[in-house]
């Protein structure tokens, strides 16, 4: 009986430690890959690279400077 309770302390105590190693290596990739990410991303919403809103700016712009036929 006590052979079975320091055997599941030990396996508790093992998974414990295992547990603990793989945060620490997390913890230390994280720590390494900090210099590496960029903090903030470049906006991509170029009005010109962006082929719907040229395509709607080009419509307003139609709708806005056409004239009214002339009256005959």
């Amino acid at each position: 009986m006590v052979s079975r309770v320091e055997e599941a302390m030990k396996k508790r105590e093992k998974l414990h430690h295992h547990q603990q190693q793989q945060q620490n290596k997390l913890q230390m990739v994280t720590q390494c890959n900090k210099g590496k990410t960029p903090k903030f991303k470049r906006s991509s919403s170029n009005l010109e690279d962006d082929g719907a809103s040229s395509a709607i700016l080009f419509l307003a712009c139609i709708a806005c400077t056409t004239t009214s036929p002339p009256a005959l």
